[in-house]
């Protein structure tokens, strides 16, 4: 058996679990046989195809190349299973259905569902678990459980843009960030509930802003609940957006190593956006100072970590705050983290680049000047990789901006909803909604599986195929 095609249906078969999960759930909350059996169905089907092919011996090795092609279907198919609860029980067609799986399973947040306050409670809890589970990443899930260490791990790993190994193996590792996000999840859980937040609503959201995801239960977000609760999620935010080393460096009382380049970079970053965004709420937008200091905080601590909730409505935003978001949603989190986009540490080195750069051309010839920042020092080829990613992302972005332009959009909504989009944020200015062109919906499809795989597995795997 192929490789490639016996690793991504292993791969599917660890999401099988959840929607058994979801249909008793289902079969038990919502009384309801067919929502159960929409669940059930997928699972069956899934394990069907697989019991054809588990006896095959698993590969001993895989390249890197390989493991990207692994990466980039194994996504694929899993949103394309994870949306067939949704079209089964006859809530989205099904075109909005994968968009609403692939927007769960990459921890976007965009939804095809103009009122989830009308939807059962299975089917708003298997959309949060698809972004609890898509947070950390699928093939993380996937080798949570493996038992043995081998290169087929390791490029793996790798292949899902991670590369943070804390304990000797990598599976060990990845199972230390599975238990801090279960203890992160179930205790922002407990402190949504304390502040006011229904117990359901807890779970769903603390799974949901730990994944740095957005699907919320309510339509008007997180504003539907009392404002502690908005305080208490940009912190949940913030901790969705900050690397699991940094967290395991946390936990082991490194309170110092807690705060890395990339965290320094992050309260940098919104507090110099702050500084810029209050004023302008409360001049032009008529806000009082304290509402203007929550609702900048938390959307740009939300668009920088890439979550999505909201508490405001932003389509009545002006472009100056849209672009700011905009901005915030190109950088990203913490790489390591459950966060997209471009992450802080290539912000860090793209800025850091024009002051060393000029600090090159004014030495002599023969003085050498590291590219070093804090303790590190960048290699020519890493500063190079993240040249050439930046730039491959911006171009993504200008592109998939450009065909909703072609839509009668505008030039500031297009980028906002792409930037969306692509740095799998879930903040929407009302371009997303089920009445959309397909078009529209195909490439913001796309732009989520780009944006959550980091671009080049996609790539890698398109350019194979052509090749051959």
């Amino acid at each position: 058996m192929n490789k490639t095609w016996y690793f991504v249906l292993k791969l599917v078969t660890y999401i099988t679990p959840f929607l058994v999960f979801d249909a008793v759930y289902a079969l038990i909350v919502d009384r309801d046989v067919i929502l159960a059996l929409s669940f059930l169905f997928p699972a069956i089907w899934v394990l069907f195809i697989w019991t054809i092919f588990m006896n095959y011996p698993p590969p001993s090795n895989l390249s890197l190349r390989e493991s990207f092609k692994i990466a980039a279907l194994g996504w694929l198919l899993m949103s394309v299973v994870g949306g067939i609860p949704y079209f089964l029980s006859g809530y989205l067609n099904p075109l909005d259905s994968w968009f609403e799986s692939m927007s769960g399973f990459t921890a976007t947040g965009l939804t095809m569902f103009p009122d989830v306050e009308s939807l059962p409670r299975s089917i708003l809890l298997w959309r949060s678990l698809t972004e609890w589970i898509g947070g950390v990443g699928v093939i993380a899930l996937f080798l949570s459980v493996m038992y043995r260490t081998s290169r087929v791990v390791q490029t793996l790993y790798f292949a899902e843009g991670r590369s943070d190994k804390t304990e000797p193996t990598i599976i060990g590792t990845v199972r230390k960030i599975w238990l801090i996000y279960l203890f992160y999840t179930l205790l922002f859980a407990f402190i949504f509930y304390i502040l006011g937040a229904p117990a359901f609503d807890a779970i769903n959201i603390s799974m949901t802003a730990l994944a740095t995801g957005g699907f919320a239960v309510t339509n008007n977000s997180i504003a539907a609940y009392p404002v502690g609760v908005a305080i208490a999620m940009i912190f949940a935010m913030a901790f969705g957006g900050i690397s699991f080393v940094s967290h395991i460096n946390l936990f082991k009382g490194r309170v110092r190593e807690f705060f890395s380049i990339e965290v320094k970079a992050m309260i940098f970053i919104v507090l110099f956006s702050m500084l810029i965004s209050v004023p302008h709420l409360m001049s032009v937008m008529g806000m009082t100072l304290d509402y203007a200091v929550l609702n900048s905080s938390f959307h740009i601590v939300s668009a920088l970590t890439g979550t999505g909730f909201s508490v405001s409505d932003l389509a009545s935003m002006t472009d100056y705050e849209k672009t700011i978001l905009s901005l915030m949603m190109i950088f990203g989190g913490a790489y390591g983290s459950t966060s997209s986009a471009l992450k802080l540490i290539r912000v860090v080195v793209l800025f850091y680049g024009i002051f060393w750069y000029i600090k090159v051309r004014l030495a002599p010839r023969s003085a050498v000047i590291p590219f070093k920042i804090g303790k590190k020092v960048f290699e020519p080829t890493e500063v190079r990789d993240v040249s050439i990613y930046t730039t491959t992302y911006l171009l993504f972005l200008l592109v998939g901006a450009m065909i909703l332009m072609l839509y009668g959009n505008s030039l500031a909504d297009s980028i906002f909803e792409v930037a969306s989009a692509e740095g799998n944020v879930g903040l929407s200015v009302g371009i997303t909604s089920p009445h959309m062109p397909v078009v529209e919906k195909i490439v913001l499809i796309l732009e989520m599986w780009f944006g959550r795989l980091e671009i080049f597995p996609v790539l890698i795997m398109l350019a194979d195929i052509f090749k051959r």
